[in-house]
């Protein structure tokens, strides 16, 4: 059968997530489909939702489904999710999911399909995973560390974020892309950065119109504040030690002009990303193949300024990524802290004395942000952090927190050290 039906689509889409896949790879297939944008909501949607149909759809099914099946437990879900969050009328909702699963060879499922979406839902207690859309132990970690906050974050964690762009400085003024873009019917919104718009209404990078010439870059307002807090001196030798795919790298050539910048990263397989990026928004970028815990691809001269924007659980970001949560458990945040150990003892080594290293993650837990700046500041007698004085996020110890917001920007920490 055709693999095209946009519902289809989307429950392979979400099956290959289930199994361990990123969202972001799994919709590669989809990119250019004629029905591109359905398939993305119904992805997004159900996987924003996962824990809430997830647990519905149990409820409904005499026994599981085979693993062969996963698919059709998939399409259910996409089925389900349309009927509570589309304008979509119920009986087509469920007509046209009922059809896609004969495009994904399963018409045995055809009447199972049917009947589950037909039954009414029942009245239960939804459980707390259910509730917050989250896995148990990311809730609970967020109620501890946020005992004020956490059902503000959870709540906001499910929402749409915004599509913000970082408008080439080089090229345009935030004021003048939104009289262009206003010109072709597109409203924004004003960003909180000199250099940062928001679109009311998010559309592909590239049907908005500059986006050949160069005009901007999608990137989420936290993310572009790493540079504004790094902020690196005239002709600096600034390292960026995991560049990929390379936004933040451009986004300091556009900045600073006349700095030297190296940029690195283990994952060789990103870096044509960043390249082509580097022509169309005209400043020239080389992405280098590297393992920042590692100095056998170092020279040996030392930086004056070093980013690590190092990799991490990603729980700012649960907006944008909502597979996260499907994915990620305690065991990571334990493995990728011992990463970003082996980042920041083996980059201090690279810094000159005097110069500033920022660490940063798009993670709201402080095992990947405090703890590990903790951990480090124990073991690094010349280091000291810098207060970053800033109108948005909070103080931490030895940093700044920025939490997800609704209709805002992601969660990010920033943490400035100075070396002696």
């Amino acid at each position: 059968m055709s693999l095209d039906d946009p519902r289809a689509a989307a429950a392979r889409t979400i099956r290959a997530v289930s199994a361990g896949e990123s969202l972001e790879r799994a919709l590669d297939a989809y990119r250019d489909h004629s029905e591109r944008a359905l398939i993305f909501e119904l992805s997004y949607g159900v996987l924003r939702h996962w824990f809430s149909l997830s647990e519905w759809l149990d409820s409904q099914l005499r026994k599981p489904l085979r693993k062969k099946d996963l698919d059709v437990y998939c399409l259910i879900l996409v089925g389900r999710y349309q009927l509570q969050n589309s304008s979509i009328a119920n009986y087509a909702a469920v007509n046209l999911t009922v059809e896609a699963a004969r495009h994904l060879d399963k018409s045995w499922a055809c009447g199972l399909v049917n009947s589950v979406l037909r039954t009414p839902k029942k009245s239960v207690q939804p459980s707390i995973e259910a509730r917050f859309e989250a896995p148990s132990w990311l809730i609970q970690s967020i109620q501890r560390h946020y005992p004020e906050s956490a059902e503000k974050i959870l709540q906001a964690n499910n929402t749409r974020a915004p599509m913000t762009l970082r408008v080439n400085r080089n090229r345009q003024t935030a004021e003048s892309l939104a009289h262009v873009l206003r010109n072709h019917g597109i409203a924004t919104v004003p960003g909180n950065l000199a250099n940062s718009l928001s679109l009311a209404t998010p559309q592909a990078a590239n049907t908005i119109p500059g986006y050949n010439e160069g005009w901007f870059t999608v990137q989420d307002e936290a993310s572009q504040r790493v540079i504004e807090v790094l902020a690196p001196q005239p002709s600096a030798r600034v390292l960026d030690a995991c560049a990929a795919p390379g936004i933040k790298a451009l986004q300091l050539l556009e900045a600073h002009r006349d700095i030297d910048l190296t940029a690195v990263d283990i994952d060789a397989t990103r870096s044509p990303f960043g390249e082509n990026e580097s022509l169309r928004l005209g400043r020239p970028l080389k992405l280098h193949a590297a393992d920042a815990t590692q100095q056998d691809w170092w020279n040996g001269v030392l930086f004056d300024s070093i980013l690590i924007d190092a990799p991490c659980t990603g729980t700012g970001t649960l907006r944008r990524k909502p597979d996260i949560k499907v994915h990620r458990t305690p065991e990571d945040v334990v493995l990728l802290q011992s990463g970003q150990r082996h980042l920041l003892c083996n980059l201090w080594r690279m810094l000159a004395s005097g110069g500033t290293l920022l660490y940063s993650t798009c993670s709201i837990l402080p095992d990947e942000n405090d703890s590990v700046i903790q951990h480090f500041l124990g073991q690094t007698a010349d280091a000291v952090t810098e207060p970053i004085s800033a109108n948005w996020g909070h103080a931490t110890r030895f940093g700044r927190q920025s939490l997800p917001e609704e209709g805002g920007a992601d969660g990010f920490f920033y943490s400035r050290i100075t070396k002696l």
